[in-house]
């Protein structure tokens, strides 16, 4: 492959004068590379005591039309720049202008002449991100895997900070392609076999590239969620150790792109390379949880394994209303749709399981992985066909399914700790009722999900009798409507519930304390300051409404009893 040695003259110099502080700026259609017709727009931050990361986005338009400018500007590059990051759109030159390899060299060269001038635009050397779109993301995977385009420069892979790939195709064989149109339009770009294999950064894969995020959209062009799973796993084939492939759920193959929602995955995963929000813990934080969760040692194979008989059904609204109770954002659309879902009976199996423990009674106790607990009559499920969900379509293993999240402290009673977590809320298998169920059986929102066969038990006694003789409407309160119990103990029954780090799936702080143990000046502030509590530890609020002051007087009272 011919990789053209460049001089790195400045063919247009910057504007003399740097941003000020406070200012942002923009210099546009710079040409940062002789004899070629590529440019780039440059976004720079407002000028701060330290360098500010820069991120090289690649124009997708290699292969034809990519995003318009306008758009790719106020979605993309200015939410980045307003997040404190500098952004270089890249504009190489498309196939119809010169053929391949001269785009590629585009990018390396844009990427050398930022970093030649680091100092003087105020930016990181240590924080440099590379990524692209669709035939951009191509560009910028090559790149960054085949060293002799950087090298043709005085540079290398080993500059950059991170690679985030998006919706791009890496392997431009025949046979790895979605479409009959895509092969077509590769063969006209690329033309023969052994140049397609060249040009193809899967065939450049290796353990010492940089850590790489290859991103696809939940609802993205046929092929690119299999295109970025593929590059993935041939680099980690090839011992690297931090290579993963992430899907953006709820978003398409150009809504992705736009980062104005601070609650957009890809949005979050950029920020972290740029190390730029360590709220969602740094960009090893999440390849350590995608790869924890991609063969976790929590696990359903036992309930497949039961001899309960495993019925499949169709995935109905219902049930895909309670399925993206874990996953689903306000106003946005549910992630998960599958066409069907395996589960067994419920009943059946924990009469099974209590058979084989010498249990009996009426009453089942159901405690999730993260402690969180259900206490129900056997005899009161029945008519509503309780079934233990444990596979979607052709995925039989839900703990693989995984929801992260953080708070903003880990206590609501401790003052804040330096380090949140990236904490996790596995799918697992779940409770999900045949017909419609009373509201008082409704398990509380997260409790359901995250099951695994211990989870389940038998007792003769009632868990919560300590709670009956509670006088209403307190009774009611606590065991039906607030379903306190699910979480915290009170008069020494109930649930002890935690967080699971999602790097590893341990329990960590955030314990739910038994509700009398709470310092009373806490326990005020959470019943008549719910909206400001819940905004202080990052946390739903808790709607007591005309209830909250009950709620109180029944825990101060307990607290003495």
């Amino acid at each position: 492959m011919p990789v053209r040695a460049l001089s790195l003259l400045v063919v247009a110099t910057l504007a003399a004068a740097l941003p000020a502080a406070g200012e942002s700026e923009l210099r546009e259609a710079i040409a940062f590379s002789p004899g070629s017709s590529a440019t780039l727009d440059l976004y720079l931050p407002e000028r701060g005591p330290a360098p500010a990361p820069l991120l090289v986005f690649v124009h997708g338009r290699f292969w034809g039309p990519g995003t318009r400018d306008v758009e790719l500007a106020q979605r993309f590059a200015r939410p980045l720049q307003r997040a404190g990051s500098a952004v270089a759109i890249v504009r190489p030159r498309s196939a119809e202008e010169a053929p391949h390899p001269a785009a590629a060299e585009d990018v390396a060269a844009a990427i050398a002449y930022l970093l030649g001038r680091a100092d003087e635009l105020g930016l990181d050397r240590r924080r440099v991100v590379l990524t692209g779109h669709a035939s951009g993301a191509h560009l910028a995977a090559l790149v960054a895997l085949d060293p002799r385009f950087l090298a043709a420069y005085g540079r290398s892979p080993a500059d950059l900070r991170g690679v985030a790939v998006i919706s791009g195709v890496y392997d431009l064989d025949d046979e790895a392609l979605a479409s009959d149109e895509q092969r077509a339009r590769v063969q006209q770009v690329f033309g023969g076999r052994s140049l397609r294999r060249e040009a193809s950064p899967l065939r450049h894969a290796r353990a010492d590239a940089p850590t790489l995020v290859a991103l696809a959209a939940q609802q993205d062009a046929p092929g690119a969620r299999e295109a970025a799973s593929a590059l993935a796993e041939t680099l980690r084939a090839a011992g690297h150790p931090a290579a993963e492939a992430l899907f953006i759920g709820g978003r398409d193959h150009w809504s992705q792109l736009d980062l104005r929602d601070d609650k957009n995955p890809l949005r979050q995963h950029l920020l972290a390379l740029l190390e730029l929000d360590e709220s969602w813990g740094s960009i090893e934080d999440v390849l350590a949880t995608r790869r924890f969760w991609r063969d976790p040692p929590l696990s359903t194979r036992d309930f497949w394994e039961s001899g309960i008989p495993v019925e499949r059904h169709p995935a109905d609204e219902r049930f895909l209303h309670t399925l993206n109770l874990l996953f689903a954002k306000p106003g946005r659309p549910q992630p998960l749709r599958p066409s069907h879902y395996h589960a067994i009976d419920l009943i059946a199996f924990v009469l099974q399981r209590s058979q084989q423990r010498g249990e009996g009674g009426d009453f089942v106790t159901v405690t999730n992985v993260r402690g969180e607990q259900m206490v129900w009559k056997l005899s009161e499920l029945r008519p509503y066909g309780p079934r233990i969900v444990i596979g979607l379509d052709d995925e039989r293993e839900l703990f693989r399914l995984t929801d992260t999240y953080h708070t903003l402290r880990r206590y609501t009673w401790k003052d804040a700790e330096p380090r949140i977590w990236v904490l996790a809320r596995p799918l697992g298998a779940f409770v999900h009722f045949a017909s419609e169920p009373p509201a008082r059986l409704e398990p509380k929102l997260f409790a359901r999900f995250g099951l695994l066969p211990e989870s389940l038990s038998r007792s003769e006694s009632d868990p919560l009798a300590p709670l009956r003789t509670l006088p209403e409407p307190a009774r009611s309160l606590v065991i039906d409507e607030l379903r306190c119990t699910s979480c915290h103990q009170l008069r020494g029954v109930g649930a002890r519930a935690a967080h699971l780090r999602a790097t590893d799936g341990q329990k960590v702080g955030g314990f739910a304390l038994p509700l009398e143990e709470y310092p009373p000046a806490v326990w005020r502030r959470y019943c008549f300051e719910q909206a400001r509590v819940a905004a202080e530890i990052g946390a739903s609020v808790v709607a007591l409404g005309d209830r909250a002051q009950l709620l109180f007087d029944l825990v101060e009272a307990e607290r003495v009893r």
